[in-house]
């Protein structure tokens, strides 16, 4: 998943939004540089890319963009899904997504120990209103592009948006079955880890 789910399912706390967001940009083993309840955002992130990446339904997501997308039909599935979470936001959560996607990057920019690339891209994103923004078909081209900066080698990402588009009813069927069960997983993971926390 991309950033606006990885936020919206942090269930509206603080630390955890930081440790998802930074889950992008922290790799490895976590040693205790970062706080207990950072750490365990980050954990979050990687478990919510754990099940997004082993699920029936973005597999076949990522089939749908055919052999010429093979290499990055990961990517390309978690930028549909968020466009498609942009769309669909109210009937998942109460909090208009206005509100939200100010809200969580000032959280964000809030903690001062942030590396500083993910710094700079919190401080673009709160900017340019990239979360809420997700929900308009031009700004996947922004999305692509910003992705394409960070590829080391060439990749058809370009041609991302256009596909998207194209086959958007497809993948909103599955992103309509596959999120429901991605909330569940998230809030049955916090609730176990905040039990460990404690004990």
């Amino acid at each position: 998943m991309n950033f606006l789910a990885h936020f919206a399912l942090s269930n509206k706390d603080q630390n955890l939004s930081i440790g998802s967001f930074l889950g992008d940009f922290v790799k490895g083993r976590l040693s205790g540089q970062y706080n207990q309840e950072i750490e365990i955002g980050i954990k979050f992130h990687r478990a919510v890319d754990a099940y997004t990446d082993q699920h029936l339904l973005t597999r076949l997501s990522k089939e749908r963009f055919g052999t010429r997308f093979r290499r990055i039909g990961g990517i390309m599935t978690d930028i549909a899904y968020d466009h498609l979470l942009a769309l669909s936001w109210d009937s998942f959560y109460d909090e208009p997504l206005s509100s939200f996607s100010k809200r969580v990057l000032e959280d964000v920019l809030a903690y001062k120990n942030l590396p500083r690339e993910a710094e700079k891209l919190a401080k673009v994103m709160l900017k340019n209103n990239s979360l809420e923004n997700y929900k308009d078909e031009l700004f996947l081209r922004e999305a692509s592009l910003s992705l394409d900066k960070r590829f080391k080698r060439r990749t058809p990402i370009f041609e991302a948006p256009d596909k998207i588009i194209k086959i958007k009813k497809e993948l909103d069927s599955d992103f309509k079955l596959f999120y429901p069960q991605l909330m569940k997983f998230a809030a049955g993971w916090l609730e176990k880890n905040e039990q460990n926390k404690k004990t």
